[in-house]
């Protein structure tokens, strides 16, 4: 795979995720009613996209950043990884429209938390040149 391509898809990822956290974040708050209706498909999308993402990053990714001395920084995003399986749970559980709302706005939340996180702290700690090489060391993974 082309590594412009793959790192393109990795950092999509997370604009997608954010993107869909602010709308989900701000509906909770509007209209929970219409926030208890996106239960399904936030669910969905946590645990297909983001699940297999997130599992890439832990398997792949993460090593490879721990390596770069970035170790208290791979703790904290995976501890952030558990913190949005946990959230996707107690969604799952949720059953008046309150707290489906409350439980799309926390899950929302630590979505738009973490996916910052790793844009704004760990991904900006490498050039260009050393996500290049990265990339290069997972194709097989």
């Amino acid at each position: 795979m082309d590594i412009d391509k793959k790192m393109g898809e990795l950092f999509a990822d997370e604009d997608r995720a954010r993107a869909m956290a602010r709308r989900l974040m701000e509906l909770a708050k509007r209209d929970p009613t219409a926030a208890a209706k996106e239960k399904d498909s936030l669910l969905a999308f946590i645990r297909g996209p983001i699940e297999k993402h997130m599992q890439h990053e832990e398997r792949v990714i993460f090593p490879k950043l721990v390596d770069h001395r970035l170790g208290p920084e791979v703790d904290v995003a995976r501890k952030q990884h558990g913190a949005l399986r946990d959230e996707a749970n107690n969604l799952e559980q949720a059953t008046t429209v309150e707290g489906i709302a409350n439980a799309v706005f926390l899950a929302a939340r630590l979505m738009l938390h973490h996916t910052n996180f790793e844009c704004d702290y760990i991904y900006p700690e490498l050039s260009r040149s050393e996500w290049t090489a990265l990339m290069k060391e997972t194709e097989t993974a």
